[in-house]
């Protein structure tokens, strides 16, 4: 088995085509200059407390869903109705609406070097 480190050497190095074309090192992946933070949990654990603090020190955008459902039901518009129409009927708003309406906040001017999400 002298062969064996060698074998597994070559079973962790990257394919032939995440390889530089100059050099054998692996290509580095895509850096990002935005950073994202997610912060949930039950009401009252500081979700709300710790998010303005972490959004002024890294300049991020606030988000969070319970405002962002109540901006969107209180203009009226199409995933405001939609949300307004679950909740009216006592039931909870879907995934797919609470990530519209997450979707459609990230594209503001604000948001784009990052964001705190609190749900």
């Amino acid at each position: 088995m002298a062969d064996e480190p060698a074998r597994r050497a070559a079973a962790r190095a990257p394919p032939a085509d995440r390889r530089d074309a100059d050099q054998s090192l692996p290509l580095s992946p895509p850096q990002k200059n935005n950073l994202a933070q997610n912060k949930q949990g039950p009401p009252g654990s500081g979700k709300g407390t710790q998010s303005p603090a972490i959004k002024a020190e890294h300049c991020l955008c606030h988000l969070a869903t319970g405002d962002l459902l109540r901006a969107a039901v209180a203009a009226g518009s199409e995933l405001g109705l939609k949300a307004r129409a679950a909740m009216d009927g006592g039931a909870l708003v879907s995934d797919a609406l609470v990530v519209g309406l997450i979707g459609e906040a990230l594209e503001r001017p604000e948001c784009a070097r990052g964001f705190v999400l609190v749900r």
